[in-house]
């Protein structure tokens, strides 16, 4: 069975297997750095009005990156605004119970209960003597304490309902208007989250490597704006033949070196491929087995290593135990 694999991976096998056949105690194996890249995406839908970043931008935690067109966003802060507003002045409103102006057609009532009262009780003042003497009817006499018991129970009902009246809200009321202002400020608090995500900020440190979107062009929630390279998001890959895989273990430390770069420098392993893949597509057989090579990945040690991603690099291991009999170069 045929396995196809790019021309990029095959070119650098047919290096590595060069190189790794030059000197058994200390394999060097060809590789490239590679880069995990971060997308900056938009979070929700809009047209783009600036993206403030180059390529080659360094930035950090913080900086503008690109906004969007806020002004529904505006207009529904407004509104949140305007609705917590009113939510807060009903409780207010509830806390201080009836205006005067709500008082005073219960004061009317009061003033006119009142008269009733003291002119029932000047009538029962006159017909008392007269009823005694047996110059009245009694009936007249129970007709005016009636009507000065009335007006004495009017006066109170209304006397009631004033003070009623003067009390804020009872307290189930104002604990739903209480919570209903809470409501409306927790809206107002998501309409302005969402007119910030309309102005987006980095939240990684990197250096801008593409600028996918321009100003003026209409972007999907999720879609990306910028290709960021962040710090320490760089490794090397290279490839090992089948014969001295068994010798690395995820956690190794290699050295490496590249045109122009520092010495001393070291990656440690960090992933090794579990499937094994041909440099340039062969036929497998027995004698083809010296192809076979396995994709591993280290990431350099040390905050100040810069590794510009597509550099090629050589990787030298410690000495490898082989099961194949000693190569020379």
């Amino acid at each position: 069975m045929t396995r196809q694999i790019s021309p990029h991976r095959a070119l650098l096998g047919a290096a590595l297997l060069a190189l790794a056949g030059c000197g058994a105690k200390t394999p060097t194996y060809t590789g490239y750095v590679e880069a995990d890249y971060a997308l900056i995406s938009a979070p929700q839908s809009g047209w783009i009005t600036a993206v403030n970043v180059d390529r080659g931008a360094v930035i950090k935690n913080g900086d503008a990156l690109f906004t969007l067109d806020a002004d529904l966003q505006t207009a529904a802060e407004s509104e949140a605004a305007q609705r917590a507003a009113a939510a807060q002045a009903n409780v207010r409103d509830l806390q201080r119970g009836a205006r005067p102006a709500d008082l005073a057609p219960l004061e009317a009532q009061r003033i006119n209960a009142q008269a009733q009262y003291d002119l029932a009780t000047r009538d029962e003042a006159r017909w008392r003597p007269l009823v005694d003497k047996g110059f009245a009817s009694k009936a007249k006499l129970d007709e005016i304490v009636a009507q000065r018991e009335s007006a004495r129970a009017q006066l109170a009902q209304i006397d009631k309902t004033i003070a009623a009246e003067k009390l804020s809200a009872r307290s189930d009321q104002l604990a739903a208007a209480r919570a209903n202002s809470a409501a409306a400020n927790s809206v107002v608090a998501q309409a302005a989250w969402t007119k910030g995500q309309r102005s987006i900020e980095s939240r990684i440190a990197g250096a801008v490597e593409d600028r996918l979107r321009e100003p003026g062009e209409f972007v999907a929630a999720g879609q990306p704006v910028l290709s960021v390279l962040p710090e320490g998001r760089t490794f090397v890959r290279f490839f090992v033949p089948q014969e001295d895989i068994a010798g690395l273990r995820v956690g190794d430390v290699l050295n490496l070196s590249c045109d122009g770069c520092a010495d001393g420098m070291q990656a440690r392993i960090r992933f090794i491929s579990r499937e094994a893949e041909f440099t340039p597509p062969v036929i497998f057989s027995e004698r083809e087995r010296q192809r076979l090579v396995f994709m591993v990945e280290a990431a350099p040690e040390g905050g100040d290593v810069i590794l510009r991603p597509g550099l090629p690099v050589d990787v030298r291991a410690a000495a490898l135990k082989s099961k194949g009999k000693e190569r020379h170069g």
